[in-house]
């Protein structure tokens, strides 16, 4: 499970497709080609937890699967010493916990959260980085209504079954990283205002799962960046400068075989989004219509 993926989901209703000569102006699913390349590869955009209901079903994505031969992913989820350390990131550091960072009453205030999103009293999740909580609760099963499905997890699984290599763009730790950027008093603040109303952010996680389902990384690019447009600096961080970063590895990628990559659906949009970072480097990069999900 890919816990600082989902976080990237702060990101209005139903928007329709744009069309260009026939073709989606956007997609989730991109084909990536350019006359250096003996095949093309894909880029397809995740969102890290969602309702089997809601899902693009695997069977329209697993043609695309099958014209690659390696799955590059924002980390290797088939390495297990990447994804034992990221249980060792899930911890409020320096043995301080919750009540460390909010009043008794503000402490009190989110013990009623987590015992009706969560079924469990703050207390038994105390150690937890503030973030982590409100990602439990905003993704899990009582606020969404169903078991998630996990698209990284499938999609890894899917190649492994075919013996696809599974190759990491980053770390563990380097996502981490990002996230820890937000100071630990930051994060217990803001989970104290989730707390306050928690139905509004997952009424707003809703509304992306709503935008996601459209297939259009454009406009799920401006949902989710619009929760941070008083925070630039750690959009920038979040998106922009990873977005930056995983550029050369990709290249590198899909030069040396056809490639599918699985990122979070909010890295694929934006000016600095990986299409248009892509198309900056004279590649073509064509969007897909892929199968609706049952719940659409």
């Amino acid at each position: 499970m890919r816990i600082t993926g989902i976080v990237l989901a702060t990101f209005t209703a139903f928007a329709a497709l744009q069309f260009a000569n026939g073709q989606p102006a956007n997609g989730l699913l991109y084909e990536i080609s350019r006359k250096d390349l003996a095949k093309p590869s894909y880029v397809f955009g995740t969102i890290h937890a969602i309702c089997a209901a809601d899902m693009i079903p695997l069977e329209g994505l697993q043609p695309y699967v099958d014209k690659t031969d390696q799955m590059l992913m924002e980390i290797d989820m088939d390495d297990p010493v990447e994804m034992g350390s990221m249980s060792k990131t899930i911890y409020i550091p320096d043995g301080k916990t919750l009540k460390d960072y909010l009043t008794p009453e503000q402490f009190s205030k989110v013990d009623e959260m987590t015992k009706s999103l969560i079924g469990a009293p703050a207390e038994n999740l105390k150690t937890l980085k503030p973030t982590v909580l409100s990602v439990l609760m905003i993704a899990g099963p009582k606020a969404l209504g169903c078991t998630p499905s996990v698209y990284d997890l499938l999609l890894m699984q899917s190649a492994v079954a075919k013996k696809k290599p599974v190759i990491g763009l980053e770390t563990v730790a380097s996502q981490v990283s990002v996230l820890d950027s937000t100071p630990i008093e930051k994060q217990a603040k803001d989970l104290y205002e989730m707390a306050l109303d928690p139905q509004k952010r997952i009424k707003d996680f809703k509304a992306l799962i709503g935008v996601y389902k459209t297939q259009d990384a454009e406009k799920l690019f401006q949902h989710s960046t619009s929760e941070l447009s008083n925070d630039k600096e750690f959009q920038s961080k979040l998106l922009d400068d990873r977005n930056t970063s995983w550029i050369p590895k990709i290249e590198s990628a899909i030069k040396e075989k056809p490639t599918f990559i699985a990122v979070g659906a909010a890295h694929l949009g934006g000016k600095v989004g990986v299409v248009n970072l892509l198309r900056s480097k004279g590649y073509t990069v064509k969007a897909i219509r892929l199968p609706a999900g049952g719940g659409n």
